[in-house]
């Protein structure tokens, strides 16, 4: 199957609500696809529900946040249910997400201040991201949304308080870095916990972008062969089935994915195809750039 199964919608950072999802990847030529929402299933039962009159596969999937001390690694594991059962791990995710949204709302409090903008609100910001449902949409429970650093970031852009020039690298280095929000940092499961929970609901584990451990950086990544293969060995020991190929979006992205290919046979890893998209709004709209010969789970 043509198969892109790493596309987020506005239940988390991306730009598009899960219907208009389906009807994008139809047009492009996809045949399979998952909404891989950063800790929330919120859209899946959407995507599915548009996906199945258009012709498109797709799975009940999300990417978790998680960290590992020892491996210095603090990113996310992409989570696949098949079956369709994922109840464990959506308890899991909605505790996070209700305490992420406690933070969030402190940040913009805080930010009203350091910034002047007396009528920056997480309450109106919650309203604007559920805003835009077509007509005859189901309603969404805003518990269903995860909140991010990157929900400030733009709405200070939209309040005009943050230059349109500015990107969210630059704003993370000048306020998230510099510690002005350091006691509101997130906590992250550990690789342990997340794999636990997926294997109890018979969930499948993939790596997204392990590139990006080395920046991106083909030359970072054959400097750093052991240890890419220190990660693929612990994510090996801990139940993790595949890992992905990734849409890099720089000139060497074959060539990083035939290496992760290459150092991933000897452990006996599958693959999946990810474009991480985002939306046209974003500079991850790759829907249809990016996908895989995908068997099926």
């Amino acid at each position: 199957m043509r198969a892109d199964l790493h596309i987020h919608s506005r239940f988390s950072d991306g730009g598009r609500w899960p219907a208009d999802i389906a009807r994008l990847a139809a047009a492009a030529g996809l045949e399979a696809v998952c909404l891989t929402d950063h800790d929330t299933f919120g859209g899946c039962a959407e995507l599915a529900a548009a996906a199945g009159p258009l012709g498109l596969a797709c799975w009940p999937a999300v990417e978790m946040d998680c960290e590992d001390e020892g491996l210095g690694y603090r990113s996310e594991l992409l989570a696949y249910f098949p079956g369709g059962s994922y109840g464990r791990c959506a308890a899991m995710l909605a505790a996070s997400r209700a305490e992420r949204a406690v933070r969030v709302e402190a940040m913009f409090s805080r930010a009203s201040k350091l910034f002047s903008a007396p009528g920056l609100s997480f309450g109106r910001w919650v309203e604007e991201r559920l805003a835009g449902r077509g007509p005859g949409s189901p309603a969404v429970d805003a518990g269903a949304l995860r909140f991010a650093k990157t929900d400030l970031f733009l709405a200070l852009k939209r309040a005009g308080r943050v230059s349109a020039s500015v990107d969210y690298r630059e704003f993370k280095k000048a306020y998230f870095d510099t510690g002005l929000f350091s006691d509101l940092r997130f906590a992250k499961p550990s690789l342990e916990a997340v794999a636990e929970a997926v294997s109890a609901d018979g969930g499948v584990l993939v790596v997204p972008h392990v590139g990006h451990e080395f920046d991106d950086s083909l030359a970072a990544m054959r400097a750093g062969t052991k240890r890419l293969d220190a990660l693929l060995s612990r994510f090996k020991d801990l139940g993790v089935d595949g890992v992905e190929l990734y849409y890099y979006r720089n000139k060497d992205r074959d060539a990083i994915n035939a290496l992760v290919a290459e150092r991933c046979r000897r452990f006996g890893f599958f693959h999946t195809y990810g474009s991480d998209c985002h939306g046209p709004d974003s500079n991850k709209n790759g829907l249809g750039s990016f996908y895989g010969d995908f068997p099926g789970f």
